[in-house]
């Protein structure tokens, strides 16, 4: 996995007041945490958050964070645990990190990159992707970008499931392997013409039931 950097420095205030004006001033309110480690609140330039997120950060993502204080700066090994947008104007609200041992395996969610287009395709076929993501456990350092699914030879009312992928022996899937991914839907079937004596029948019933009516 692409190895993000990121910059943080050790915040004093707390609460929505603080985080508001941290807002107003450019920068993200965010938290460190980690198995048996107490909080340390943080602060993040919005601009370089928004950079390593249009490079692709997400949740999940392995990140060398610097912190810095008045005193010295500290480099972690962290994973981008929680991102917080504004469901309207999409900027980011507040970001969760998780300090972790680079010797002991942790589960995050990979993208799944579809790739190659399907045979089923020409014949009207309409590509579905299920799951956008996969649960793995693996060391942090084969933490994979993506996970790449190639549906080129994806037939009509075909599908890929879970246990199609293959990964690497030290990556672990932990979703059950009949889980659909992909599936290649069928065109639509037009709706049937009704037969020359079924409209008949039904013209009659029609006028029979004018005739009542009457």
């Amino acid at each position: 996995m692409k190895q993000i950097i990121l910059d943080a420095k050790l915040r004093n205030e707390y609460g929505k007041s603080a985080s508001r004006k941290l807002r107003s001033r450019g920068l993200i309110p965010a938290v460190l945490y980690g198995r048996k480690k107490k909080s340390v609140p943080l602060s993040l330039d919005s601009n370089q958050l928004k950079k390593i997120v249009g490079e692709g950060a997400r949740e999940g993502t392995l990140v060398d964070l610097t912190i810095t204080t008045d005193k010295e700066s500290q480099k972690r090994k962290v994973l981008l645990k929680e991102l917080q947008v504004h469901p309207a104007k999409s900027d980011c609200l507040h970001v969760d990190f998780y300090e972790i041992d680079v010797s002991k395996k942790v589960t995050v969610p990979v993208s799944v990159k579809i790739v190659g287009k399907a045979k089923g395709e020409e014949d009207g076929g309409i590509l579905k992707q299920v799951k956008r993501e996969i649960e793995v456990r693996c060391l942090p350092s084969n933490i994979p970008e993506y996970i790449e699914i190639d549906v080129s030879n994806l037939e009509l009312g075909k599908s890929i499931h879970m246990e199609d992928i293959k990964l690497e022996e030290e990556i672990e899937l932990l979703e059950s392997l009949d889980t659909t991914l992909v599936t290649l839907l069928s065109p639509k079937v037009e709706k049937e013409e009704v037969p020359a004596e079924e409209e008949e029948v039904s013209e009659a019933t029609e006028e029979a039931q004018d005739e009542e009516k009457d």
